[in-house]
């Protein structure tokens, strides 16, 4: 048995009360006596009203004794100890952070590995537990969910079917969890109900302090899982000035592990690494730089692994780093001018092969050029950009020693837009430009500009964007995997240059030719904010699960409709869709867990602050494993209570009171 509030006890200051009013009663009866009776009369009622004798056949008295000490302990709300759901209002708060998904074994008091065939989740466990503890409750129910943010899933429900349901909904919540927020909202709806009472079913794998915050109603806390946890987590991945990528791998578990590190771009395998670590202990680990790719990946195999969703990382260019231009051109001005406007990073190489020097050294360079004399020869490949190119701007023909060798394979990678053509272009019928809808010429009319002539015919494969005397101008498609932009005419020969539409049309041609990468979000906690670029017209945009836990799970698109991140850790493409905006940048964005989830369960339980109360400490006898619950006492003595003031109504009114 025990006791709920100690603070009943004061109301025991009332039975003593009780003795002292008796004791000053006096007792006297009114008799008719004979005058040489006075004396002898007279000295027994002065014996008669001495204290100590007025207690002496009190039932009236006694009676009320009883029922003031009994109303006392009332008051302290005692309670006895049964099994776990046998009466009361309970509220239960289920912990669904992102530890919860660790595996768990239904075998005795251990975390099952990968290759248990009995391995569930703690989540799993914890819903089994719920349902088993309260399936004898005679009072309400109340479930509040413990993730991002408190959530009443059911509240005070006496519906066995809606209550299981309720429970079988929950789901790991893999961002950052509201403990704190969690325990105080169960305390706020608790607090008004009676015999209410508070289990928490966790883990215990907390990162906040709970020994301050007030409960105002016995709490207890039932434990998943054991202290034995296996875990390693890519806690950093990236690449350094070098070119080459580095990775940190801790062993955040309780017993040493030997695992392996895999690395891959796009779904490539580019390398591993052999590890062995010790609890507590983390590596560096270093790959040469590899293969273009959109996507790198760091994934951890080999080892028994509790909590999965920390063994993958990933890494991708950032968006607002600038896109890599390689212009080859004789020299345009115009054109340079207006990609670099774009945002672009622009290299110039002349199609003889010359890179052309800096203001001021031109000079020189021409003189030393002269004295030397001799040119580089066209035929002759120039050196490889130190960057590589995203993009790759030709005006006029591409010379043959570009078209193969490694500069072959360097621009093979990259978009490619094409200017002008060969030399027997003609001159359009008419002038008038048709533009079609495309992302190239959004904005654009191209009324008023001189083209110049055309080249007969485009590139097979490629869509006309828009057209000059019925005759196409221009044209965009994917040739071989790459985005690839076409102009037949010379910007020299015309005065699009000097048009005002000139530098959108530019831009535009940047952005369409770089969007089918977009660039990087960055790397984020589920649940998160995000600063998305949201497109003017776009109408629609989703979140596409790419690699990671959320592709294996076979999560479906996840439409964006706020700045939230996803809460299924993975690598996620974001896309927009719209009106004639059906080629807009896909963005990539690294969501992880909260990185406090992956460290090893404290050894003890939370201990909560103490209630308002009794000063006694939060958490009760099921904190260390005990599956019972509190059956309060209350009622069975206010009935006693009662009885009692029933038969001490029945000794007062037959008069022997006294």
């Amino acid at each position: 048995m025990g006791i709920g509030s100690w603070a009943g006890l004061w109301f025991a200051l009332g039975i003593p009360v009780i003795v002292i009013l008796y004791l000053f009663k006096r007792k006297f009866i009114d008799t008719p006596v004979a005058s040489h009776l006075l004396w002898r009369r007279t000295l027994e009622n002065t014996e008669a009203n001495r204290p100590w004798q007025k207690l002496r056949s009190r039932l009236l008295m006694w009676l009320q004794l009883l029922a003031a000490a009994l109303l006392a302990f009332a008051l302290m709300r005692p309670f006895v100890w049964a099994e776990a759901g046998s009466g009361g209002y309970t509220v239960v708060v289920a912990d669904v952070s992102a530890s919860m998904s660790a595996r768990f074994a239904a075998g005795e008091g251990g975390n099952g590995g990968p290759d248990d065939p009995d391995a569930g989740t703690r989540l799993d466990e914890m819903k089994r537990g719920i349902l088993a503890d309260t399936n004898s409750s005679g009072g309400g129910l109340t479930l509040i969910r413990m993730g991002g943010s408190p959530q009443v899933i059911e509240s005070g429900t006496s519906d066995r079917g809606a209550w299981e349901k309720a429970v079988r909904s929950l789901s790991a919540d893999y961002g950052r969890t509201s403990y704190r927020e969690a325990i105080s909202l169960a305390s706020a709806v608790a607090e008004g109900q009676e015999d209410a009472r508070i289990v928490v079913y966790t883990d215990a794998q907390w990162n906040e302090r709970a020994d301050d915050l007030p409960v105002n109603v016995p709490i207890e806390v039932r434990r998943i899982g054991s202290n034995e946890y296996r875990n390693a987590s890519v806690e950093q991945f990236g690449t350094d000035a070098s070119g080459r990528f580095v990775g940190v791998i801790a062993n955040t578990g309780t017993v040493p592990l030997e695992l392996r590190a895999e690395w891959s771009g796009d779904g490539r395998p580019l390398g591993s690494r052999e590890l062995k670590l010790e609890p507590g202990k983390r590596q560096t680990v270093t790959f040469d730089a590899a293969e273009a790719a959109d996507a790198y990946r760091l994934s951890l195999a080999g080892a028994p692994d509790d909590y999965a969703a920390d063994d993958d990382a990933f890494a991708f260019a950032e968006t607002g780093g600038s896109v890599n231009v390689l212009l080859l051109s004789g020299g345009n001005l115009f054109l340079e001018k207006a990609l670099r406007l774009s945002g672009a990073e622009v290299t110039r190489l002349d199609l003889s092969g010359r890179t052309p020097p800096a203001d001021g050294e031109e000079a020189a360079a021409k003189s030393s050029a002269a004295d030397a004399g001799e040119a580089q020869s066209p035929e002759q490949a120039p050196p490889l950009p130190q960057q590589r190119p995203d993009l790759v701007v030709v005006e006029g023909e591409l010379p043959s020693a570009l078209q193969s060798g490694e500069w072959g394979k360097t621009l093979s990678e990259a978009a490619l837009w094409t200017i002008g053509g060969p030399e027997n272009a003609k001159q359009p019928g008419s002038r008038r430009a048709e533009v079609s809808s495309h992302p190239v010429t959004r904005y654009l009319t191209l009324s008023e500009p001189y083209f110049g002539p055309l080249a007969a015919g485009k590139p097979a494969g490629l869509t006309t964007i828009f057209t000059i005397g019925e005759q196409p101008a221009a044209a965009a498609g994917t040739i071989n995997g790459r985005r690839t932009l076409w102009f037949g005419f010379d910007l020299q020969k015309g005065d699009l240059p000097l048009n005002s539409e000139f530098p959108v049309l530019v831009s535009n041609a940047v952005s369409w030719l770089s969007g089918g990468r977009g660039g990087g979000l960055g790397r984020v906690v589920s649940g998160a904010a995000v600063d998305m670029p949201i497109a003017a017209d776009a109408e629609q945009a989703v979140w596409r699960p790419l690699q990671g836990p959320a592709f294996g799970s076979g999560a479906q698109t996840v439409e964006a409709q706020t700045d939230i991140a996803p809460n299924v850790p993975g690598l996620y493409a974001f896309e927009q869709i719209g009106s004639g905006s059906d080629e807009l940048p896909a963005y990539l964005l690294d969501v992880r867990p909260d990185v406090s989830e992956s460290a090893a369960p404290a050894a003890d339980v939370p201990v909560f602050g103490r209630t308002a109360d009794t000063g006694e400490a939060g958490s009760g006898p099921a904190a260390s494993g005990d599956t019972r619950g509190r059956l309060p006492l209350t009622a069975w003595l206010a009935a006693l209570i009662a009885a009692i003031m029933l038969t001490e109504w029945g000794v007062y009114r037959r008069g022997r009171s006294i």
